[in-house]
């Protein structure tokens, strides 16, 4: 008894497996349908075989190989096989520095890039002339410059002929998988746009010609759009950027690899002291310059004051202090 229900559970068991294996041979065989029938292409206007031309049947009956070469599939770039001088690198430095001398900073730097065939992309000036009385108002210089690719290796050491490199950083974007993708992503829709204004010639129905032009005009947007991205692509290649700053101070700041010595010291000790000094000089010529209206001005009415007093005030105070003389006795009469 017991053996026979254990062998009947076996039998529902088997018929469950065998049920479940086929659920899922159906559900993948299902799926890779759909899976193919959505890798199908839809770039192209679906055109019944009875609408199309007659001449263009050929055309659209292509091998699938070459087909899939005009729509870019397996066109992915090996890096391998690019050449050193075949990559598409982006440059970008940064660099600050300080000079003393500001506004002959500031041309030196103009002049060498115009030299070397970039330009100015962006500028800014900040601040006010340097002076002793106003120390938190000196000018900061900020640049964005667009310098040949060829160039941007040695544009931070030029600097340092211009002033005091403080920091400088460069990074570069390897663009080349991306730019190569792109550039054969283009020349696929181009070879798509040229066979469909064959078509176009060859179409005969009014709803050939709609459905042609508007997949014409799809793809000359993705072409103008492509288009764009490798020229500017193209033009951040060709034309490294450098931002700049320069900051005006009246002490450089010291490098750390090259500590000064104690005559070095001894020396600032001496400048600073004869810089004093200069100073001192200055604010005392300054003071005197600026006393000079004072002066005048309250010299001429203590002047006219002074004549006032004299002409006027002085004469009744006189007056009024000058003794009164004192009463004559009368005579007495004569006997």
């Amino acid at each position: 008894m017991f053996e026979s229900v254990l062998h009947q559970k076996k039998r529902y068991l088997s018929v469950f497996l065998i049920m479940v294996f086929i659920f899922l041979v159906f559900t993948g065989c299902s799926s890779f349908r759909e899976d193919a029938a959505m890798s199908e292409p839809d770039m192209a206007p679906d055109y019944d075989s009875g609408d199309m031309p007659a001449e263009s049947a050929p055309e659209m009956d292509m091998p699938q190989d070459e087909a899939s070469q005009e729509r870019g599939v397996g066109s992915g770039l090996d890096l391998g096989n690019v050449t050193e001088s075949q990559h598409k690198i982006i440059y970008t430095g940064e660099i600050s520095m300080e000079t003393l001398d500001f506004d002959e900073t500031i041309e030196n730097v103009t002049q060498y890039v115009s030299q070397v065939g970039g330009y100015t992309e962006s500028s800014s000036i900040e601040g006010r002339r340097i002076s002793d009385s106003a120390r938190q108002s000196r000018r900061h210089a900020y640049y964005t410059f667009r310098i040949p690719e060829q160039r941007f290796a040695g544009f931070a050491d030029q600097m340092k002929e211009f002033g005091n490199v403080t920091s400088e950083s460069t990074h570069g974007e390897n663009i080349t998988e991306r730019y190569f993708d792109t550039e054969a992503r283009l020349n696929s829709l181009q070879i798509q746009e040229e066979r469909l204004l064959n078509l176009l010639e060859r179409a005969d129905s009014i709803d050939d010609i709609m459905r042609i032009e508007t997949e014409l005009s799809n793809i000359r947007y993705q072409v103008e759009s492509l288009t764009g991205s490798l020229q500017k692509w193209d033009n951040l290649i060709q034309f490294s950027t450098i931002h700049l700053s320069i900051r005006e101070v009246d002490e450089m700041t010291p490098d750390p690899d090259d500590p000064p010595g104690f005559l070095s010291d001894l020396q600032d000790a001496l400048q600073d002291s004869i810089l004093a000094v200069i100073d001192a000089v200055k604010y005392l010529i300054t003071f005197i310059i600026m006393a000079i209206p004072f002066v005048v001005v309250f010299g001429l009415f203590f002047i006219l004051l002074r004549k006032f007093y004299k002409k006027f005030i002085e004469p009744r105070r006189k007056r009024k202090q000058k003794p009164t003389p004192p009463p004559v006795d009368p005579m007495p009469p004569s006997k």
